[in-house]
């Protein structure tokens, strides 16, 4: 009997844990066992201390209320934001080329905003021809499985 109630007393623990941590939300129950155990799984005194970690809980989480952006204005000046509507597209060119890795992941040069123009040009041409062998590398493996 005293083996089913420490049971039960860790499920309510553990689902109350996972409560809290889930729906950072106050939340108000109280769970009883079945009458078969005679038990309950926490008494008043632990409700009210649930209640009030749940309290402090929802507190904290207003407190830390994720900050917005205010609204964009266009009569601001600010006429370098892009705009991109369905449909279009927007080249990243400033960014440099992705990288197509042997498995089949992308990656960016790191430094590309450092090198010069002619290096720019160069990784470029290196860059695509050697993506485009790993493309046609990747497809044969995959058409392979």
């Amino acid at each position: 009997h005293q083996n089913n109630h420490n049971t039960m007393r860790q499920i309510c623990v553990k689902a109350i844990l996972f409560l809290i941590m889930v729906t950072k939300h106050t939340v108000s129950f109280a769970v009883q066992s079945s009458s078969t155990t005679g038990g309950s799984c926490s008494s008043n005194e632990d409700n009210k201390n649930t209640e009030k970690a749940l309290d402090a809980d929802t507190q904290k989480a207003n407190e830390e209320a994720l900050l917005q952006l205010p609204p964009s204005n266009p009569d601001d000046g600010n006429n370098n934001i892009k705009t991109l509507k369905f449909g279009e597209a927007m080249k990243l060119d400033h960014l440099g080329p992705i990288i197509l890795n042997t498995d089949g992941t992308t990656r960016r040069i790191d430094n590309w905003d450092t090198l010069t123009e002619r290096e720019r040009e160069v990784t470029w041409r290196r860059i695509k021809k050697r993506n485009e062998e790993r493309r046609k590398i990747l497809e044969q493996q995959q058409e392979q499985k």
